[in-house]
């Protein structure tokens, strides 16, 4: 019980300082975690709206591509962020590491709560200007939570496992990089998939970030229940992927805390 307590308040401690030391040398400081999100959302439901009318099936809404791209982006952005931070964790914190008992495991836990909350954060600003241009917000927002927590899941997995490898191989970080502008791009997040060619759709089906995108964009753009295969898929991967990192770490772990 002592040993759990010791890695919550780790945890803790390395998110509070984590969300500080974002802003730490800016004049306005911690206002940025507000500031930011809020003109995220100004920035694209003005640009977008205006500009990029999309038609998804309702033309006489002229905030429905600036709702189907906000909310695909902020999944995105959140899978993104936490799996760009948590590969090169260990490294960045070697020297906390090398001082003290810190669990590899649980210890990059801080990134994915901080992210969390720039995440709730965002959210709570899209919903309001969902309530300002009148976009109903349906009872399906209740599942936005789990499909964020699976994917969440998902992208520490690969996080821990590339976070792993990144100890021995540096050039690790820079290639996720490369990856995830290609990935970015390979998700229907600023198009539809029904524009793609059925050989590629069929592809992008087999993708966890897709399920969850797609799972968002039911929710937010149409009010539609997700489909629960799509939520069962995305489970196991992450449950597969938790798996494997936790078996890649356990087996590495003393030779990563010696090269470290």
């Amino acid at each position: 019980m002592n040993d759990f307590r010791t890695r919550l308040v780790h945890i803790w401690l390395l998110s509070r300082q984590d969300l500080v030391d974002r802003h730490r040398e800016n004049a306005l400081g911690a206002a940025w975690l507000l500031l930011q999100p809020l003109a995220f959302i100004v920035l694209f439901s003005t640009v977008f709206s205006r500009f990029m009318r999309a038609r998804l099936g309702a033309d006489t809404d002229p905030y429905l591509y600036t709702v189907y791209l906000i909310g695909g982006m902020l999944m995105w952005n959140m899978f993104a962020n936490i799996l760009s931070r948590v590969t090169p964790v260990y490294g960045e914190k070697s020297h906390l590491i090398r001082k003290i008992a810190v669990d590899l495991w649980t210890m990059p836990l801080y990134v994915v709560l901080t992210e969390w909350v720039v995440y709730a954060i965002t959210m709570g600003f899209f919903a309001v200007f969902l309530l300002v241009v009148g976009h109903p917000i349906g009872v399906q927002w209740v599942i936005l939570p789990l499909i964020a927590l699976l994917l969440s899941g998902f992208a520490y997995g690969v996080g821990i496992v590339l976070a792993t490898l990144n100890v021995f191989l540096p050039d690790i970080r820079n290639v996720l990089g490369i990856l995830l502008q290609f990935g970015f791009w390979l998700t229907p997040v600023v198009y539809l998939a029904a524009i793609l060619p059925p050989w590629a759709a069929r592809w992008l089906h087999l993708s966890p970030i897709f399920w969850a995108v797609d799972a968002v964009h039911g929710v937010v753009v149409w009010n539609q229940w997700p489909p629960l295969k799509e939520l069962i898929a995305l489970c196991g991967t992450a449950g597969i992927m938790l798996a494997i990192a936790r078996c890649l770490l356990q087996r590495l772990d003393s030779e990563m805390r010696n090269t470290l």
